[in-house]
């Protein structure tokens, strides 16, 4: 025999001191999402962050795409001929874009190299249920997104531009306790030396993160920031 559902009980509120017994109206349930098909992902963790791999523009237009025709949770074909109008580009620009995001390991092929179907790496990108969401990185088997030698490049400009203007504001901070000890422009020198100083310091640990070989000049500076 199959079990009977209870019928909803009301909910009131009793005042035991007046008397009075209010009924309370019952809530609705809310959907999980606003579609109701789950939710969607963007991770975040362990693994090298969207904005230090240096995406171009149609980079990020071909990220954007994929998320608007399902490639979060399912394959779809990417024909650039057919996409680059959309996305104002050229076919060749989106191809090259698509190689890129490819070795980046934030798109992944499915099918063989010619199949021209993707989907979004859902250890970084995903939408919909959490049980589908395991299964998807179960069967797909996705890599964890790595950086170029584009992404590597440009932190190491990074960190060295960084470094380099601490320096100079260290440089300019000692100048002015020198001619000018303990006047307002030694303390506002000081201070934009001491902000440099640490805003390199966090360049330099980025690009440490990423993988960077450090030049010996950029290790001092992490080895000096951790005494």
């Amino acid at each position: 025999m199959a079990p009977t559902r209870r019928a909803p009980v009301a909910l009131a509120l009793v005042d035991e001191k007046a008397g009075t017994v209010t009924v309370l109206d019952p809530k609705g349930r809310v959907r999980h999402s606003f579609d109701g098909k789950g939710y969607t992902l963007e991770g975040r963790g362990g693994e090298v962050p969207n904005y230090s791999l240096n995406l171009s523009g149609s980079e990020w237009d071909i990220i954007d795409w994929m998320k608007q025709h399902g490639g979060c949770a399912t394959p779809v074909r990417l024909d650039p001929i057919e996409v680059a109008p959309v996305l104002c580009s050229t076919p060749n620009t989106v191809k090259a874009g698509v190689a890129r995001l490819l070795k980046l390991n934030v798109v992944i092929r499915i099918g063989g190299p010619r199949s021209g179907t993707y989907q979004l790496n859902p250890r970084r990108f995903w939408e919909g249920s959490g049980e589908s969401h395991v299964k998807a990185c179960a069967r797909l088997d996705p890599p964890p997104v790595t950086p170029d030698t584009k992404a590597l490049a440009t932190a190491l400009k990074a960190a060295q531009k960084a470094a380099d203007t601490a320096r100079d504001a260290a440089e300019a901070a000692e100048e002015a306790e020198t001619i000018a000890p303990g006047t307002k422009l030694a303390e506002k020198t000081r201070t934009t030396a001491t902000a440099t100083h640490a805003s390199a310091i966090l360049a330099v640990e980025t690009a440490a993160n990423l993988g960077v070989q450090l030049p010996m000049q950029l290790r001092r500076l992490l080895q000096e920031a951790s005494k």
